[in-house]
């Protein structure tokens, strides 16, 4: 019922979404300047119960395999693309590390035939931080390093199966500081099973004490197609309602003021003046591997999630596509400014550069909505969501991954190539 009333007053369109599959038919000579790539690795030595993101277990064999397929993909892609100028580039997973030796193949590729100049983040699992992994990832070129800690806490840790002390991962943030990393992003689960509201608090003050970067701090979601769903939907597992939610984010962004951070999004905090690691809120990116999504121009678009398939379909010179979301100039508005209400503001001037209109003439009730509502202010050429604001869009961005996400993840998963998925 939500997205349908957004859909229908803001984009202004009566019927769905639609992704439909692939045919030869995007045109990659509307990719942007100052487009990002990502590079997604799907492999896992243990699978956690939580974890929605297309992911597989390790085997040795399988991912020499797949890391040829995604320099099969960069070089099909290459042709497309030409001399296009990127400017950063995110590795995601999975454990992205597992694989350190084929990763310096692949940046030593892209280095080499793409016009690259930019950050690179990366990635890194805690219980792999350990030994000499940090250093070589330093010597890269990789500046930035998202560290997956989810809480310090050592009983939720062994509950989530992790397999690592909490002890292992202030380690792990320490050492990645000592290193000089450009950022060191730690990313914060709250409203994880047993915890309570000061127990979520303390993890981000602990990750302020160290002297981190940046804090991502997201609300475990629940997707129906995890593991962790059945234990949670039989009351097995006691979790926060939205008022302890809502607590949790007010009593946070009040240390974060209090400790020297700013809040860069609904869920991010950083240190001021420092850089922001930031993969798919960026305004446009290219991405390679099983899995990755594409942003650019009118088209928003998935490759298959399977790592057969994958692999396959670039033994056959054939991208990997699968569903791809065309979109209408003002559905590319309404994606626009999805993606920086999530960063709790957005410049006018800058809508007006990428689509050529104003803001205000072109959604006049939304723009006096938000204000009368106490969701939104303007402050000089700038709109900023409000403390209220920031929490509505919370709950939309929660129940769109819990729906919509889920849906079209879970379909991708169970069908190599889906012809259709409507949104």
């Amino acid at each position: 019922m939500i997205s349908t009333l957004l859909r229908r007053t803001i984009a202004r369109k009566k019927d769905p979404f639609l992704f439909t599959s692939y045919n030869n038919d995007v045109d990659f000579t509307t990719i942007p300047e100052d487009t990002g790539l990502y590079i997604h690795i799907p492999f896992c030595r243990a699978l956690c119960p939580f974890c929605p993101y297309n992911k597989t277990g390790y085997s040795a064999e399988t991912a020499e395999i797949y890391m040829d397929a995604v320099i099969k993909e960069l070089h099909m892609l290459k042709k497309y693309t030409g001399n296009q100028a990127f400017s950063s580039l995110y590795i995601g997973g999975g454990t992205p590390t597992l694989m350190l030796d084929r990763l310096r193949c692949i940046l030593e590729y892209i280095f080499e035939d793409y016009n690259f100049s930019g950050d690179i983040g990366i990635e890194v699992h805690p219980s792999d931080a350990g030994g000499t992994l940090l250093k070589r990832i330093r010597k890269m070129g990789i500046n930035m390093v998202s560290l997956g800690v989810q809480t310090f806490d050592d009983d939720v840790l062994g509950l989530l199966g992790r397999g690592y002390a909490g002890s292992d991962a202030a380690a792990a943030v320490k050492e990645s500081l000592d290193l000089g990393f450009d950022c060191v992003d730690v990313d914060i689960m709250f409203n994880l099973p047993g915890q309570t509201v000061e127990d979520a608090v303390d993890d981000v003050r602990t990750c302020f004490a160290l002297g981190v970067d940046q804090v991502s701090i997201y609300p475990m979601i629940v997707f129906p197609m995890t593991p962790l769903y059945k234990q949670v939907k039989d009351g097995n597992i006691s979790r926060f309602n939205n008022i302890q939610e809502y607590r949790v984010l007010k009593e946070i962004k009040t240390l974060a003021g209090k400790m020297g951070y700013e809040r860069t999004s609904i869920w991010t905090y950083g240190r001021k003046d420092a850089k922001r690691y930031s993969s798919v809120t960026r305004e446009s990116f290219l991405g390679v591997g099983a899995g990755a999504t594409s942003l650019f121009g009118g088209y928003f678009y998935l490759n298959t999630f399977d790592v057969d398939a994958y692999v396959k379909s670039l033994s056959m010179e054939r991208l990997p596509i699968n569903l791809v979301n065309r979109m209408s100039p003002r559905e590319r508005m309404v994606f626009w400014l999805f993606w920086r209400c999530y960063d709790t503001s957005f410049d006018l001037m800058r809508f007006h550069e990428l689509f050529g209109c104003s803001f205000e003439e072109e959604f006049p009730y939304m723009f006096r909505g938000l204000k009368a509502l106490g969701l939104a202010v303007t402050d000089g050429g700038t709109v900023k969501l409000t403390d209220r604001g920031a929490y509505i869009y919370h709950l939309i961005e929660k129940h769109y991954s819990e729906t919509y996400l889920n849906d079209m993840w879970e379909a991708c998963r169970k069908n190599p190539w889906v012809e259709s998925f409507s949104l």
